[in-house]
């Protein structure tokens, strides 16, 4: 394998062992004893004799023959044959250069030495960590605490929004809390139907059929009757709504137009009576209508099964308006948090799924206009969870040439292939310029993995002893074997503190994880979090959150200290610290300037304990997911 930055800086020693050589062998030609050859003389030698005719024919001579010698040797080693059984490896800082994984700003991987691992290419992130493995502190916080640009992130247990929000907010971004069953009713909003010009009956039908599409979801294998039925009727009894001006367009009353009393004659009648609604709305609402009972029945509980969601008074609430704007994502900074708590997370995945679909057809229609010059993160933490999700899936093959970043976060290519089938699954990870794994914790994805790292050649020393009557017989042979880089159980032994960054084009980089809380460039940007404004109907009244901030951080990790479960932070103490603009020594050096602030918690267990309280981040905030 050609290496030229390995040539050019050996180009001198080269030089100088040709040199010795060729002062060498002009010796010898010149006849004089060997025994005073003195190497460090022989410059200052040809030098005082270079008039020499003699001298200077010895010295040609001998850099004709020294110099075929060299040659040799650097064209063997320069194109020597790959081993037998490969020549695996991990990375070296040059190549780390090389693939943009030094940057000063991009995607916060991970560190390598005393430097942060980050990735300034426009490719896509793939995070691929067992559950409690720390890809919470490690992975999605820091980039929260750096990215400059829009950002989107899956917010289970809202301690994303807690660590981060009110830096993001600190420094001019717009930020929401999209929390749709919170019970206090601090949310933002999102009507999914508020992109629809509902004045213009052919851009409904184009719109509700996208939207219908990302609702339901056709399976791979069985019948697609029921689900294509399903969203004919969604088609059809959405364009009702929309054509009707006395009722709100949104899902909730889609969803209640579905659950009243003898819909199939209604609607049947609205399909052959109402001359104010379009042609194909009209024909959609007929084809939904028009099998028999059984079979209306039938598609309609599919209906309402995947809209069951829209029960809940609250989601209602929160998707009927919109306090953004996903299409300002690229002309504007902005930062939406999706919160959900873990045991609500398969309930509200299709709303969830249906808002990251959403914004990949909105924002990819067109490519980015001036002054659309924002790059967009999409961290889809847990993203298998989210269900499938074909605009999504498609996505990572083109959404980059419109300015949006992913950096979906999963447990396993099993559990990515469970939910999508393999192919797609592979193409997805496929479309990645990165893949991040932390430490597997299932045999088949160890397996997996150390087949993609590679293998090496290693000798393997056989002896034997062979006896006959008093006479002994030795003997030893070498073999070269073949052995994986790491191997599957060596993988799952691998430590918890660090990580494996795959990238085409160089070996593996072997790193270390972050804890951010650990990082002082990360530990000063921990703010309070921005008030949200109750939009809902909540049932609970949210507490008045203290000026000061008080994080208790209660980790897994037995060497944590005290100091370090503990961070007291002003309101105002890192809003001049800047994002991740130009390096990390440049923030340091901001973080340095600032006031020192140091102060004991009592009763660290109670604190612990109070979730929204004096802006306490409830127990396990910065658990190591």
């Amino acid at each position: 394998m050609h290496r030229p930055g390995g040539l050019l800086v050996g180009a001198p020693l080269l030089l100088l062992c040709w040199f010795m050589l060729a002062a060498m062998a002009a010796w010898i030609i010149l006849g004089l004893p060997l025994a005073s050859f003195d190497p460090l003389k022989m410059p200052q030698f040809f030098w005082y004799y270079r008039g020499d005719p003699l001298a200077v024919k010895g010295l040609l001579l001998g850099a004709a023959g020294s110099g075929i010698l060299v040659g040799a040797i650097v064209y063997f080693a320069l194109n020597r044959d790959p081993s037998l059984h490969g020549d695996a490896r991990f990375a070296k800082e040059r190549e780390l250069r090389r693939e943009g994984l030094r940057a000063s700003r991009g995607i916060v991987l991970g560190r390598k030495g005393r430097k942060f691992l980050i990735f300034a290419g426009s490719e896509h992130v793939i995070v691929e960590a067992p559950t409690r493995s720390g890809k919470g502190v490690g992975i999605v916080i820091p980039n929260l605490l750096t990215w400059e640009d829009s950002v989107v992130v899956l917010d289970v247990k809202r301690e994303n929004f807690d660590a981060s929000a009110g830096f993001r907010a600190a420094h001019g971004q717009q930020v929401f809390l999209f929390n749709p069953t919170a019970r206090d009713g601090r949310t933002a909003r999102y009507n999914p139907l508020g992109y629809i010009e509902r004045g213009n009956p052919d851009a409904v039908i184009v719109e509700l059929q996208k939207v219908a599409t990302m609702l339901f979801t056709v399976p791979d294998k069985g019948d697609s009757f029921w689900m294509e039925s399903a969203k004919t009727g969604f088609v059809g009894v959405g364009a009702h709504v929309a054509n009707a001006a006395d009722l709100p367009f949104t899902i909730g009353e889609i969803y209640r137009q579905f659950t009243q009393p003898d819909i199939q004659r209604y609607f049947l009648e609205i399909a052959q009576h109402d001359s104010s609604l379009s042609g194909p709305a009209r024909q959609a609402l007929a084809d939904f209508t028009s099998g028999a009972d059984k079979t209306f029945s039938s598609i309609l509980q599919s209906i309402t099964s995947k809209m069951s969601l829209w029960l809940n008074p609250l989601v209602c609430a929160a998707t009927a308006h919109s306090d953004f704007d996903l299409r300002d994502l690229r002309s504007r900074k902005i930062s939406i948090y999706l919160g959900v708590s873990p045991d609500e997370m398969d309930r509200v995945a299709p709303l969830y799924n249906l808002f990251f679909q959403q914004l990949i057809d909105l924002n990819t229609r067109d490519l980015p206009k001036e002054g659309e010059n924002h790059q967009v993160l999409l961290i889809l933490d847990e993203f298998a969870r989210l269900g499938r999700a074909s605009v999504i899936a498609g996505g990572f093959a083109y959404v980059a040439g419109y300015g949006i970043r992913l950096l979906p976060v999963i447990q396993s290519r099993s559990q990515l292939r469970a939910v999508y089938g393999h192919d797609v699954a592979d193409e997805i990870v496929a479309n990645c310029g990165v893949e991040v794994a932390f430490t597997p914790k299932e045999l088949k994805v160890a397996k997996e993995l150390s087949e993609r790292l590679g293998y090496v050649g290693q000798d393997a020393t056989t002896k034997s002893l062979t006896i006959h009557g008093m006479l002994a017989n030795r003997s030893k042979s070498v073999s070269q074997m073949q052995r994986a880089l790491l191997l599957p159980q060596e993988l799952m032994q691998f430590p918890r503190d660090q990580l494996l960054l795959l990238r085409g084009g160089i070996p593996a980089v072997r790193g270390t994880k972050i804890k951010y809380y650990r990082e002082r460039i990360f530990k000063s940007r921990v703010l309070p979090a921005p008030d949200i404004e109750v939009r809902t109907a909540g049932s609970q009244t949210p507490d008045k959150v203290d000026p000061r901030l008080k994080v208790v951080i209660d980790c897994e990790d037995g060497d944590t200290t005290e100091e370090e479960r503990t961070i007291i932070r002003d309101e105002n103490i890192a809003t001049d610290i800047p994002f991740l603009g130009i390096s990390f020594a440049d923030c340091e050096a901001a973080i340095d300037g600032l006031p020192a602030q140091a102060a004991e918690l009592e009763n660290i267990r109670s604190v612990s304990r109070q979730r929204e309280v004096a802006g306490v981040i409830e127990e396990g905030l910065l658990n190591e997911r």
